[in-house]
């Protein structure tokens, strides 16, 4: 099953590994150094129509420029954004610390710490495509987490 997967990360070489290994395995990739470049930063509410949502995976780091990965994350989620109800979501960061895991424990989002390994992306990667297969062809419920 092709995903279309958005990674946000100011780390150049994390943006293109990233694309680069996810391509590899068929899905398809957008990257993003800022997470203000974000087409519906703006938005109140999701403006993707039922069925044809923006992205099926959001990978992002936590430290950036404008804002934090988490911060993009709850901003995301408070705007009802559909696509990332189901979990579908990872932070990526070598600056984890017991707050932030915690935080992202509690929202619900999954987190790797920097280096990862990609065999561990991959793994999540299928988890996320998983839930996708199983989930309702219904509208997605924000209250489930991102």
């Amino acid at each position: 099953m092709k995903l279309k997967i958005l990674v946000v990360d100011d780390d150049e070489s994390i943006r293109n590994m990233l694309k680069t290994a996810l391509k590899s395995k068929g899905h398809e990739v957008t990257t993003l150094a800022d997470p203000t470049e974000f087409k519906y930063f703006d938005q109140l509410s999701c403006p993707c129509p039922e069925g044809e949502p923006c992205t099926d995976v959001l990978i992002a780091d936590i430290v950036m420029p404008n804002i934090e990965g988490i911060d993009f994350c709850k901003k995301l989620k408070a705007s009802g954004c559909r696509p990332l109800a189901k979990g579908n979501v990872a932070i990526i960061s070598g600056y984890l610390t017991i707050h932030y895991m915690n935080e992202l424990n509690d929202l619900g989002i999954h987190y790797m710490r920097k280096p990862f390994e990609m065999k561990e992306m991959f793994e999540w990667i299928e988890q996320c495509q998983a839930r996708i297969k199983e989930s309702p062809k219904q509208p997605h419920s924000i209250e489930s987490g991102l």
